[in-house]
C-alpha cells in the first residue's frame, strides 16, 4: 500500500512538473487566468457584503460566518482549478476516444487523466483564497488554539473530497449514457448552490444537497464543522457517510469505465 502510494505521488510529482513547464511557455495566459479568478473572487465577496450591508443575518448564518463559507469554495475551486480542469472535458473526450490510452496504462484512470493538467496559476489562486478563508476564520473565531487548526486541516480535506466527489458522481453519467455531455451541465447546475449555506433550502432539498448530490460537502458542512454550528456527534456521522458515499461513487465510476467499450470500436 505504502509502495503504491508512493508511486502515484511520484507521478502527481510529474504531472506537475509538466504543467509547470507548460505554463512557463504561456505567461500571459496565466496572468490573464489569475486576474480572470481574483475578479470572480471580488465578486462573491462584493455581493455578499452587500446583502450584510441590509441585513445581520441570512438563514442564521452572520457576515462573519459566510465568509468562511465563502473562503471554503474559493479554496474548492482553486483546487479544481489546480488538478482536476481535464475532467471538464471528460464526456466529450470519451466519445472522442481519448480516455481510451489511459484505460490501458497500469495506473489509476483517474490519476492519469483526472489529474493530467495541473495549473500553475491554480496554485497561485490558491494562495489567494486560502489567505481569504484564513482571514474570515480569524474574523469569526478570535482565540483559535490547536484543535481550530487540526480541525481547519480536516475541513479542508473535506472540501477537497466533496468537490473531487461531485465531478466523478456526474462524469460516471457520461460513461452510461455516452453521448449526453451532461456531467458539465449538471456541475455547473448544482455547483450554483454550493456558494450559500444549506439552511436557507428546507429540510428535504437541504438533506438532498448534503447526503444526496453532496454539494453541501464543498462549503457548508466544513464551514459549519469550523464554525461549531455541527455537534461533535453529528460531525462524525457526517463525516463518515461523506466518506462512505465517495468510496461508492469511485467504484461505480471505475466499473462503469471498465464496462464501457471503447469510442474506437
Amino acid at each position: 500500500m505504502l509502495a503504491t502510494i508512493a508511486h502515484y505521488l511520484r507521478i502527481a510529482r510529474e504531472l506537475a512538473r509538466v504543467g509547470v513547464v507548460r505554463k512557463s511557455q504561456l505567461q500571459a495566459e496565466f496572468w490573464f487566468q489569475v486576474i480572470m479568478d481574483c475578479l470572480w473572487y471580488a465578486s462573491h465577496v462584493a455581493v455578499f457584503e452587500v446583502f450584510y450591508s441590509h441585513v445581520d443575518s441570512i438563514a442564521g448564518w452572520k457576515r462573519a460566518d459566510f465568509r468562511v463559507l465563502i473562503g471554503f469554495l474559493f479554496v474548492s475551486d482553486a483546487f479544481m482549478m489546480m488538478w482536476l480542469t481535464q475532467m471538464w472535458r471528460f464526456g466529450r473526450d470519451l466519445k472522442d476516444g481519448k480516455i481510451d490510452p489511459f484505460r490501458v496504462r497500469p495506473v489509476s484512470t483517474l490519476l492519469l487523466y483526472g489529474f493530467s493538467q495541473f495549473s500553475l496559476e491554480g496554485t497561485t489562486n490558491m494562495l489567494f483564497a486560502l489567505s481569504y478563508l484564513l482571514y474570515a476564520l480569524a474574523v469569526a473565531i478570535p482565540e483559535p488554539s490547536l484543535l481550530t487548526a487540526l480541525a481547519l486541516v480536516g475541513c479542508l480535506l473535506l472540501c477537497f473530497w466533496g468537490r473531487l466527489m461531485i465531478i466523478m458522481m456526474f462524469s460516471a453519467l457520461d460513461v452510461f449514457l455516452v453521448g449526453s455531455d451532461i456531467s458539465r451541465f449538471l456541475n455547473e447546475t448544482f455547483l450554483t448552490a454550493s456558494d450559500r449555506p444549506m439552511d436557507i433550502f428546507g429540510a428535504r432539498m437541504k438533506a438532498f444537497l448534503i447526503y444526496i448530490v453532496p454539494v453541501g460537502a464543498v462549503t457548508h458542512v466544513p464551514a459549519a464543522i469550523m464554525l461549531g454550528r455541527y455537534s461533535g456527534l453529528e460531525t462524525l456521522a457526517t463525516v463518515a457517510w461523506l466518506l462512505v458515499l465517495g468510496v461508492a461513487i469511485f467504484v461505480g465510476w471505475h466499473r462503469g469505465l471498465r464496462r464501457y467499450e471503447s469510442a474506437m470500436g
